[in-house]
């Protein structure tokens, strides 16, 4: 199920009369008609259902011809087909309306967009972990289409997964399609034996691979362990059964119109965006010889080291003078610019009205952030790494 908010009305309502405000919610008939995006419209009415609203669902076809004179500050989107989500969203715009994609990240299409979405980015993390979980180290990833905005975006998010592990994970390890899926999937095959598991980025692509490594004699899952995401019904009953990522579209409907409330209750003129994400869940099934995680407490301990990107020399004075410079505050400021200036210690205390304790206590404070033994350390470093003779020049009023 998806989150439960409870908003109280909208204020925008006005039942019983020709003026009735509705919701529009803008869809395409491809969309719709895949199970995942029937499954999202439903949601979306059944929640509006509950709060006593009343949607209008509006097509490409009547696109043209719709009007907003009875239509709510805010509207939904619920489609996958980019140019008619672009062409919306720029209607919208014109309209002065809010927007909420039900089904896409709204990322790639502006800041001013609010969206409920699969968490894509925790699906594949925990797609990774539950594949080390059973004792994966190699990991390939497997159909992954060069123009699919969510191919890419799993492909990113499984690479990092598997980096967090302290395992390694390059483009080597990544095969992907451009016009032709099938030789990307026989490609992987004269390279499967190096790897125990293979990710692919649906259910559709996870079961042509393991078709096809049957007419390579390559065992699935007794040599290679396959997952997908999406928990498509072929995936289900093709031998073997596809482990796979569910993703509750009915609670991305709910959470949508859940997202639009929140935006219909803010003031006029406010700019504000909101992201809600709906966890999918792990079907564990034979492409992973049905196997189980051990429990947390039982889960092997991941290895990876810290991040060693600020201990690099090429690197670390930059990082250090940041740290430094983010504890500032104006006086510390003031007092790097009358430093950088060539000014004495009298001279800055007296010009900065404090006492000889309190700049001796900021000077070490200073100097210690960036390894410096003193002051001419600290004026050539900062000079150094800003190439500037003084930087901080606004300060010297």
């Amino acid at each position: 199920m998806g989150p439960r908010l409870f908003l109280g009305a909208v204020p925008e309502r006005r039942f019983g009369s020709m003026n009735e405000t509705v919701i529009p919610v803008f869809f395409d008939s491809s969309s719709s008609a895949a199970t995942p995006y029937r499954e999202v419209l439903r949601g979306i009415r059944t929640a509006a259902q509950k709060s006593g609203m009343r949607i209008v669902t509006v097509s490409e076809h009547a696109l043209a011809d719709y009007r907003f004179e009875n239509a709510a500050r805010a509207a939904l989107i619920a489609s996958d087909s980019l140019p008619y989500v672009r062409r919306v969203i720029a209607l919208l715009r014109a309209e002065g309306r809010r927007i909420v994609l039900a089904g896409l990240d709204a990322e790639q299409f502006g800041t001013d967009i609010s969206c409920a979405t699969p968490s894509r980015r925790s699906e594949t993390q925990q797609m990774v972990n539950y594949l080390y979980a059973i004792g994966c180290t190699g990991f390939a990833l497997v159909g992954f289409g060069v123009h699919s905005i969510n191919d890419t975006f799993r492909c990113h998010a499984a690479m990092s997964a598997v980096a967090a592990l302290g395992l390694t994970v390059d483009e080597r390890d990544v095969w992907r399609w451009q016009n032709d899926p099938e030789a990307a999937l026989s490609s992987f095959l004269a390279s499967a034996h190096r790897y125990r598991a293979a990710i692919c980025p649906n259910d559709n692509m996870a079961v042509q691979l393991i078709r096809l490594c049957k007419r390579q004699g390559i065992r699935v899952p007794e040599d290679l362990y396959v997952c997908s995401f999406g928990d498509k019904v072929i995936g289900r009953y093709y031998t073997p059964s596809v482990t796979t990522m569910t993703m509750d579209y009915y609670a991305v409907g709910e959470s949508s119109f859940y997202a639009w409330q929140m935006l219909s209750r803010q003031p006029e003129g406010r700019v504000c965006a909101l992201k809600l994400t709906v966890p999918g869940r792990l079907l564990v099934r034979q492409s992973t010889d049905c196997r189980l995680p051990a429990p947390v407490s039982e889960m092997p301990a991941v290895q990876a080291g810290n991040d060693p990107f600020y201990s690099v020399p090429f690197v670390q004075p930059l990082a250090e003078l940041e740290n430094c410079l983010s504890a500032c505050d104006e006086l510390d400021l003031r007092l790097i610019a009358r430093l950088l200036d060539g000014r004495s210690y009298e001279v800055i205390a007296d010009q900065l009205y404090i006492s000889e304790s309190t700049l001796k206590y900021r000077l070490n404070k200073l100097y210690a952030a960036v390894r410096a033994k003193g002051k001419k350390e600290f004026v050539r470093f900062v000079r150094s790494q800003l190439e500037s003779a003084n930087p901080f020049e606004e300060y010297l009023k």
